[in-house]
């Protein structure tokens, strides 16, 4: 089969020995696959895959079972979305059949490709660890991005205000379509958010450049949740705030987290998250497809940070 590799900064369309198919698992013959930063991470050599997992990219994908491994109740034929320690930019995928849901109906493959790292992220984050309550109020910083384009979707249907950070006014603008409060552009300055504030609960991909503001938005008991570095690794943190406002602050990745772990967060999407999208109260952000050709493309697309919600690499046109 061929993957998409990343090799010294640039990606590879190349021949890889095709996995076998053991118990528990299933082979996806793959129709899409969703682009993420992790990708942007992997490819420049930054973010290795977990030990086990497959070298080429791709974090979720979508597509057509092709193989069912004893144990599974999977069928031959299903449409299925995944989520992926690596291997979805590829033609085919074989992953624990616990960490597959179905596309949600009305959805095409395209779509539903967009769909499981960016909203296991947000519920994860949001309702499982930080423990997010009806009404209270929710900073996203990188609001536009598919995390964030996720997160505002799950908040408003979940009764949380939310206010976000973005890169510009037609991201704001983007964000309030979704369900967003307000919010601001981060140019001119994240301080004003607090006359959104102070806030339950920070989502927060950006790291150093946003500590010193973050403790001043939180409320008492408030949760800080660092999901990325985008800002920086290194910040001086006033711990005096820390313990005033009772503040927790919980860093946190999915990737490497074990199969056991992805397969509860995947049922709790499916029982709690995925009717959503069929009552039409959520839906995928797709702003853009590629051809796996023009990988190089989507990649560069999406290192500009200008782009609201999700790009996709299209694997096999006929299934999309």
């Amino acid at each position: 089969m061929k993957a998409l590799q990343g090799v010294e900064g640039h990606v590879e369309w190349v021949e890889e020995p095709s996995p076998a198919c053991d118990v528990g698992q299933v082979r996806i013959r793959v129709a899409a696959a969703g682009l993420n930063r992790a990708d942007l991470l992997q490819r420049a050599g930054l973010y290795p895959p977990p030990p086990g997992a497959s070298k080429a990219l791709g974090l979720e994908c979508s597509g057509v079972v092709s193989e069912v491994g004893p144990g599974s109740s999977w069928q031959v034929g299903d449409r299925v979305c995944a989520l992926l320690a690596g291997g979805g930019m590829a033609e085919e995928v074989v992953v624990d059949a616990r960490h597959v849901l179905p596309v949600p109906e009305g959805l095409s493959l395209a779509e539903a490709a967009a769909l499981p790292e960016v909203y296991s992220t947000a519920w994860l984050n949001l309702f499982q660890l930080a423990a997010l309550k009806p009404g209270e109020k929710v900073l996203l910083h990188a609001g536009a991005s598919g995390v964030g384009s996720a997160a505002i979707q799950l908040c408003k249907a979940f009764g949380n205000p939310c206010w976000v950070s973005v890169g510009s006014a037609d991201r704001l603008a983007y964000c309030e379509s979704l369900g967003a409060q307000g919010g601001v552009v981060r140019t001119d300055g994240i301080e004003a958010l607090r006359d959104f504030g102070p806030f339950d609960v920070i989502l927060d991909p950006v790291g150093a450049n946003y500590v010193a503001n973050n403790l001043k938005l939180l409320a008492l008991d408030g949760r800080w949740v660092l999901i990325g570095l985008m800002g920086g690794r290194e910040a001086q943190l006033d711990l005096a705030q820390v313990l005033a406002k009772r503040i927790q602050f919980l860093g946190s990745t999915l990737r490497s987290r074990n199969d056991q772990f992805k397969a509860d967060l995947l049922s709790d999407l499916g029982q709690n998250v995925w009717p959503l999208f069929s009552e039409g109260r959520l839906s995928p952000q797709l702003a853009r497809t590629f051809a796996i050709q023009d990988a190089e493309a989507a990649f560069a697309e999406l290192a500009t940070n200008q782009v609201s919600g999700k790009l996709v690499l299209v694997i096999d046109p006929s299934l999309t």
